[in-house]
């Protein structure tokens, strides 16, 4: 497939990376800045500029491409689909909002694939709770939890930026989806704090917005309560609500902002921790499924390093286009990702060295 991936941010190279390194794919970055465009070439991407808010050249750039990988701001998400969709080309995104892109595609008719969400959270995990509560009997409780941290934290929060500042600020102050009681709930974050120990290392855990995707809608009839969490380590809930709540900076985002991103260190040497629990019943017997898995930071098939968190998320969209080519997903619409069998998933080139 020939693959125009927009966005030459972390997850946008990362997706280059292991396209360049496998075998019937040919990639292409496109990005509106030249410092982008220009880290893509060293890295010996083809590259080309595209200012991805206008519409008429996205269509333009997407000429003679089966699919794009949209890996640029969410805010630009429902434009880039409008786009793929009027240029007749598969679509897959890794942003966390995922109503924009479903709205577009539901009022458009359209005969390939619209697959957004892809990557760690929203994407994977969906894979993986389905799993875990196909294998129980209700009523059956759920708990997701996903973090991607510094394996060496350097400061009292106990983290690094290992990805969009932004895409964090939102996850620390929107409203968070859940399941109570067999009813679809929003509540706030920053709340259901709880502490666990994994391999001998403490964490904690609290809720947080944007890593459900579809998830609440897929298992509102077979889940009696489900809360999604993100995992960091003891102490950064604490200082997280200082600076959200007490100094008030959730409401004052542009300030926020430049705090996280120039008092934060970027991170490449990272963990990514999936703790992902079910309750339920066996054979009328009460019964527990988990998945833990720690996904260590390691070097590409490429001298230039990537996070675990960019490689994990990518190495889902790239196992989504390979899936999308040998037409294992369907098309006509918005595809959801707990219709992707875990299966299909754990056999793939890209993210069989990660779940086996």
């Amino acid at each position: 497939m020939k693959v125009l991936i927009i966005g030459g941010g972390r997850i946008g190279l990362a997706v280059a990376a292991l396209l360049a390194g496998a075998e019937g794919h040919d990639s292409e970055v496109a990005d509106v800045t030249q410092e982008a465009l220009d880290q893509a070439a060293r890295r010996g991407f083809k590259t080309r500029h595209l200012d991805a808010s206008r519409r008429k050249d996205c269509v333009e750039a997407l000429a003679g491409f089966d699919i794009v990988v949209n890996a640029a701001p969410t805010r630009l998400a429902a434009g880039i689909v409008a786009a793929a969709i009027e240029a007749g080309v598969h679509y897959v995104d890794s942003a966390e909002d995922t109503a924009a892109v479903s709205e577009v595609a539901a009022t458009a008719g359209h005969g390939k694939v619209i697959l957004p969400g892809c990557g760690l959270s929203p994407g994977l995990v969906a894979n993986l709770a389905v799993e875990l509560v196909d294998a129980l009997e209700g009523p059956i409780d759920m708990v997701v939890r996903v973090g991607g941290l510094p394996v060496h934290p350097s400061n009292a929060f106990g983290y690094g930026l290992s990805w969009d500042v932004d895409g964090l600020i939102a996850e620390y102050t929107d409203p968070c989806e859940g399941i109570v009681e067999g009813k679809r709930v929003s509540t706030a974050p920053l709340q259901d704090y709880e502490s666990f120990v994994l391999n001998g290392r403490p964490y904690e855990a609290f809720s947080t917005s944007g890593g459900m995707g579809s998830l609440c809608a897929a298992l509102q009839h077979k889940v009696r309560n489900l809360s999604f969490r993100t995992i960091r380590y003891p102490g950064h809930l604490t200082l997280a609500r200082f600076l959200f709540e007490d100094l008030g900076l959730k409401r004052r985002r542009d300030m926020l902002r430049t705090v996280l991103r120039f008092g934060l260190p970027d991170v490449i040497q990272d963990v990514v921790v999936i703790f992902i629990s079910v309750r339920g019943f066996h054979q009328g017997v009460p019964a527990e499924r988990s998945f833990v898995r720690k996904i260590y930071h390691e070097p590409m098939r490429s001298p230039f390093p990537v996070s675990a968190l960019s490689h994990t998320s990518a190495a889902h969209l790239c196992t989504m286009i390979d899936l999308i080519q040998a037409g294992k997903i369907e098309a006509g619409g918005v595809a959801r990702h707990e219709a992707v069998s875990l299966a299909l998933i754990r056999q793939n080139r890209f993210m069989t060295p990660l779940l086996n």
